[in-house]
C-alpha cells in the first residue's frame, strides 16, 4: 500500500491541498515550478484568473508531451532504419566473404 501524505501550496492567494506519494523533493520542485509559471502568467495577463491560467498551463504541458512523443517516435524510427541498414550491410559483407572463400 502506498504511503500518501498531504501537501499544500498557495498560489495567487488560494490554498491547494493534495495527497501524494511521490518523493518530497520532486513534488516541491514541481509545485514551485507551477507556482512560478502561474504567477508569471498572471502578471502577463494582468489578472488572477487561476482556472484560466491552470488550463493554459495544462494545454502547454499536453502540447509539449505530444511533441516529445512525436520526437521520440521519430528518433526510434530513424535509429531502427540505421540499425536495419547496418545489419543488411553486415549480412551482405558476410555473404560476399563466404562467396569469395568458397572451395570447390
Amino acid at each position: 500500500m502506498k504511503n500518501y501524505r498531504s501537501i499544500e501550496v498557495k498560489i495567487l492567494g488560494k490554498d491547494y491541498k493534495y495527497k501524494v506519494d511521490e518523493p518530497e523533493d520532486v513534488i516541491n520542485e514541481i509545485l514551485e515550478n507551477i507556482k512560478s509559471e502561474v504567477e508569471t502568467y498572471a502578471k502577463k495577463t494582468g489578472g488572477e484568473e487561476v482556472d484560466y491560467i491552470f488550463l493554459l498551463l495544462l494545454l502547454n504541458e499536453r502540447l509539449n508531451s505530444i511533441k516529445t512523443k512525436q520526437e521520440i517516435r521519430h528518433m526510434v524510427d530513424k535509429f531502427s532504419d540505421m540499425l536495419n541498414t547496418a545489419l543488411r550491410s553486415n549480412e551482405e559483407d558476410s555473404d560476399e566473404q563466404s562467396k569469395s572463400i568458397q572451395w570447390g
